[in-house]
């Protein structure tokens, strides 16, 4: 019974010691400005980018490997 407290505030401890996602995300430090934009004489606003092109080579791969899936056993090298 005595160990079961020792260790359950041992783990309490680590657990409370160890910093927390929300107060790391607060230190993080804010990007000023957009390395893309520099060089240009006035202000610049780089639209955001969309994830289509991301998606369109996740559905060409996603067929490319169901192809091997799909492929026939009986089928040899001399076809």
């Amino acid at each position: 019974m005595k160990w079961r407290r020792i260790i359950a505030a041992c783990v309490l401890t680590s657990v409370l010691a160890m910093p927390s996602p929300a107060s790391a995300a607060v230190e993080e430090e804010e990007v000023l400005h957009d390395a893309r934009t520099e060089g240009f004489q006035g202000k610049v606003q780089v639209q955001k980018a969309s994830v289509a092109l991301v998606w369109l080579a996740f559905l060409s791969l996603s067929l490319v490997s169901m192809s091997a899936v799909f492929k026939d056993a009986k089928r040899t090298h001399l076809d």
